[in-house]
């Protein structure tokens, strides 16, 4: 028997969402694919960067004050608009540098290189997913416990037996006899300051979405700043997330209805 029901379920929408970050440039994608890849692996055009994991959700907000019109007759008769805001909150869960620069307005990060000893060449030729590497000569500034240096990895060291260096993880791709393996004596450090700047720089957000049928979804925040609330990190046994708050302003150079943001969907 019919009921007086009507659903569409495929109005029903949610899942969770990948939000990336572009330098504002007054440049906005009018597709999903001038963001995003849209076959595997998904990868990200130029210019566009990945904040990663997030936990409880990524919520959206669009709100406005009001100013009402009374006559003396009859009280409010009419209403208009004083003020918008538009909001993004969530937590990231990738508590790297480059998203503490963002979300805290640090400075600029500075990358130093580790410290390396004297190198020494393999004896044989190792493939991707050794563990054990074997060198032309033994080497006392290899430690158990300590790095090395092979090509582009820096590896940490398990054991050292002579000629022989056991590796906690497998190499990453194959290396010929005679490459060079270096101890390393100090690992590169990154540095990034927090201070007092007075300005908080304009970025370009994306939101995308997958919706249950495969299609996709796509939010554009043109021109948004990080807020000023409070972003506390706790160092405890729980993981440490990174709390970010944007809030969005218009965009002069787009037209009054979507100056702030706009939604892009995959249609079938």
């Amino acid at each position: 028997m019919a009921d007086i029901y009507k659903v569409d379920s495929s109005k029903i929408v949610g899942g969770p969402g990948r939000l990336v970050v572009k330098p504002y440039d007054g440049l906005f994608p009018q597709k999903i694919s001038e963001v995003m890849d849209l076959f595997p692996p998904y990868d990200l055009k130029p210019g566009w960067r990945d904040l990663g994991a997030t936990t409880e959700g990524i919520k959206t907000s669009r709100s406005f004050d009001t100013d009402d019109f009374e006559v003396d007759q009859r009280g409010p008769i009419d209403t208009t608009i004083s003020k918008w805001e538009h909001t993004l909150e969530t937590n990231l869960a990738e508590n790297s540098l480059e998203n503490r620069q963002l979300a805290l307005i640090g400075g600029t990060i500075i990358d130093s290189p580790p410290t390396l000893g004297t190198a020494v060449p393999l004896s044989n030729a190792v493939t991707k997913g050794a563990t054990i590497l074997t060198l032309s000569s033994a080497s006392t500034d290899f430690k158990e416990g300590g790095w090395l240096k092979i090509g582009s990895e820096t590896l940490p060291i398990s054991k050292v037996a002579e000629t022989s260096l056991y590796l906690k993880e497998p190499v990453g791709t194959d290396y010929p006899a005679n490459t060079d393996v270096s101890p390393v004596n100090e690992l590169g450090t990154r540095r990034i300051g927090y201070g007092t700047v007075s300005d908080v720089p304009f970025m370009t957000y994306a939101l995308i979405s997958q919706k249950k049928d495969g299609t996709l979804y796509m939010c554009v925040i043109c021109k948004a700043k990080v807020s000023g609330d409070e972003k506390e990190q706790t160092y405890s046994k729980d993981k440490r997330v990174l709390p970010l708050k944007l809030q969005a302003f218009p965009e002069d150079s787009l037209s009054q209805d979507e100056n702030v943001y706009y939604e892009i969907e995959q249609v079938r």
